[in-house]
């Protein structure tokens, strides 16, 4: 097994697998995706906008890729802490009865 196979199931046994993300591709353009790959020999995590596009304050570059894959790890989990707040909050919205 690869290391970003190793990686993607590491992110399903983590339960993570329901978010936006992309291993192993630098060009992606998948919209609100959280990427991780190895471009020029470098490892880089980044978010990519609705539009396609890179978030340019949102590229990290590591030394290897264990410590790229660690960060990938916990910025997945933090957009998943960020989706139950947002599920959370709608859910309290809803019982107050707004919109």
């Amino acid at each position: 097994m690869s290391s970003m196979e190793s990686l993607e199931s590491q992110v399903q046994a983590l339960g993570l697998g329901h978010l936006n993300y992309v291993i192993g591709d630098p060009e992606a353009s998948k919209p609100y995706a959280l990427v991780i790959a190895k471009k020029a020999e470098i490892w880089t995590t980044f978010y990519v906008d609705e539009r396609g596009l890179v978030e340019e304050q949102s590229v990290r570059t590591y030394g290897d890729q264990e410590a790229a894959s660690a960060d990938f790890i916990r910025l997945l989990r933090n957009m998943a802490r960020i989706a139950e707040i947002d599920a959370e909050l709608a859910a309290r919205r809803r019982a107050a009865g707004q919109s």
